[in-house]
């Protein structure tokens, strides 16, 4: 009898988990988003070019919120004063230290990952709803802090001026 499978059968956990299953997309995806950053500052406007930071920022988080969720089934609700706490020590490092953005950028995100740590082990008992309730106790702690520790963020209705880091002879617009 002859019969076809009627499905992809997986044999392995790492195949069942590959996004692409076969390397020729992933090559194809990547050389697209290379042209797309490469094309795109070039011809958009300044006002698309803001919109579309909002937009990666935004997809930033909630890549890593969908990791964290996705894999671990555990709930944040203070996603987002991680992601602040990163941005103001960068901003703050690049302004008053006049530390390079490329060296920067990675402090930002070293100062997150320690202020997560230590809102994160207290509560690597908690489960369910009141480590929901924790971490929106750290955004809001995260919240207040800078909004009213004056010498990190300049105070609520302040406002921090980063110079425009250069790459390769380009200065980014926005």
């Amino acid at each position: 009898m002859i019969h076809r499978e009627a499905a992809t059968f997986k044999r392995t956990y790492s195949e069942d988990l590959a996004l692409y299953p076969y390397p020729l997309p992933k090559y194809t995806m990547m050389a697209v988003v290379g042209i797309v950053f490469a094309v795109i500052p070039m011809v958009a406007s300044d006002y698309l070019l803001s919109l579309l930071n909002l937009i990666g920022i935004a997809s930033l988080g909630a890549i890593g919120l969908n990791i964290l969720v996705g894999y671990t089934g555990q709930i944040s609700i203070g996603h987002a004063a991680f992601m602040s706490v990163g941005a103001y020590t960068a901003a703050n490092l690049v302004t008053r230290l006049d530390l390079p953005w490329y060296l920067a950028m990675p402090a930002g995100g070293a100062m997150a990952a320690l202020v997560g740590a230590f809102f994160g082990i207290p509560s690597l008992r908690i489960k369910g709803l009141y480590l929901a309730i924790s971490t929106l106790a750290a955004q809001l702690i995260i919240e207040w802090t800078l909004n009213h520790v004056t010498w990190i963020s300049g105070g609520v209705g302040a406002s921090i001026y980063v110079p425009r880091p250069v790459i390769f002879g380009f200065t980014m617009k926005s």
